[in-house]
């Protein structure tokens, strides 16, 4: 290989490995950005957990209130 060859050849080299710093890096902050959006989606489902939680216990009150308000009627009307 000649001088020139060798040049031409190294610089193609090294415009690669400089693509591949930059691809790197590009991943790099891909894969940070997912995490960051995975941590949120986790925060996220612990909330919907909570509020479906918060949903079934109201439900249970309701029900429980509805069934005390049919005994008072009940026992209004015993006494009435």
């Amino acid at each position: 290989m000649d001088n020139e060859t060798k040049a031409m050849f190294n610089t193609i080299l090294e415009e690669m490995g400089r693509m591949e710093d930059r691809i790197n890096k590009r991943f790099d902050s891909v894969d940070d950005h997912f995490d960051k959006i995975e941590a949120r989606m986790e925060i996220m489902q612990h909330e919907i957990n909570a509020c479906k939680l918060d949903h079934e216990t109201i439900s249970l009150l309701i029900k429980k209130v509805d069934q005390h308000d049919q005994r008072i009627e009940e026992l209004e009307k015993k006494t009435a």
